[in-house]
């Protein structure tokens, strides 16, 4: 038995958590590589126009699975509590999913805690459809989740030090998904790398201090999961940084929301917003990051330099 994993999506938010159930009860699994213009190619071409280019590339990566593997894991993931969804696009893929590739075998679970369908009882009907025990399959998932979960502590350890040194520094808001795929975000981080400038990330952060932050920053409860965790890394993060990068693709809803909201309540940092669809070229962003850079620096080189009334002072 090969279970295959898109990658894409959901899978930037668990990849730790899925990856290591499934070694944890003894399953092969095979995650499909980076994104490449095949992949895009394959997913454009199966995806209504009307789609984000986030779910266009995921398509792309079940096709690539399809015959690689014994079953494509597509879980439907609506919430992770009450009133903490996620897009619609993430908790219909399984129904996308099973309708582009009807002959597709798929291995899924559902998450919803409106209807008590807890992410653990979920995994033990996962390690039960592959042959398991309900006592391994609870094992091997409360296992990967704390791994999981120490892994990200130590990333978000990581780069609060990052945040202590000198040099500049920007925040990347952008769900995981669209950050550190290939064709979205990648191309931006390995320009900033490039050119020394250290990068952090809002999804980087505890998810109760992120609520916490979110609450008292805006008054309330925001109601996209993703979106919150982000806002609050914004908020923990944005004293730190020079300037915010944000990473959307097209025609994102809660994105076009969020970016707009940011870009109208912070005023002491320089925000970059870049919206990626299959159509986008590679010259144009780069010009713009490098405006933005350059926007970063002089920002800079005028906070170090006094002022002409203070010199003739002097």
């Amino acid at each position: 038995m090969k279970i295959g994993i898109p990658r894409a999506l959901q899978y930037f938010f668990y990849e730790d958590l899925w990856l290591n159930f499934f070694k944890n009860i003894g399953i092969e699994t095979i995650v499909s590589p980076t994104t490449n213009k095949e992949i895009v190619k394959k997913g454009v071409a199966n995806s209504i126009d009307e789609a984000c280019f986030s779910s266009k590339i995921f398509i792309g990566h079940v096709e690539y699975l399809l015959d690689k593997c014994d079953m494509i894991f597509v879980p439907r993931i609506e919430n992770s509590a009450v009133r903490e969804e996620y897009c619609t696009r993430i908790f219909g893929l399984y129904d996308l999913v099973r309708n582009t590739f009807p002959d597709a075998k798929i291995l899924n679970a559902e998450v919803n805690y409106l209807y008590r369908k807890r992410e653990s009882n979920a995994f033990v009907k996962i390690g039960e459809a592959l042959g398991k025990t309900k006592e391994e399959s609870l094992e091997a998932y409360q296992n990967a989740s704390s791994t999981a979960e120490s892994i990200k502590a130590a990333k978000i350890l990581k780069q609060e030090e990052l945040l202590k040194g000198d040099g500049i520094k920007i925040l990347i808001f952008s769900h995981a998904y669209n950050t550190y795929d290939a064709c979205i975000g990648k191309e931006i981080t390995d320009y900033f790398n490039k050119n020394d400038i250290k990068i952090a990330y809002a999804d980087l952060v505890d998810e109760k201090e992120a609520q916490a932050l979110t609450k008292e920053a805006y008054g309330k409860r925001v109601y996209w999961k993703v979106s919150a965790q982000l806002i609050g890394g914004i908020e923990k993060y944005r004293d730190s940084v020079d300037g915010i990068v944000l990473i959307s693709t097209f025609p994102c809803g809660p994105d076009s929301i969020f970016n707009e909201l940011l870009i109208r309540m912070i005023k002491d940092k320089p925000i970059l917003s870049l919206v990626i669809d299959e159509l986008d070229a590679s010259a144009g962003i780069q010009t713009r990051l490098e405006s933005f850079t350059d926007i970063i620096m002089a920002r800079r080189l005028s906070q170090r330099t006094p002022s002409k009334h203070v010199r003739n002072r002097r």
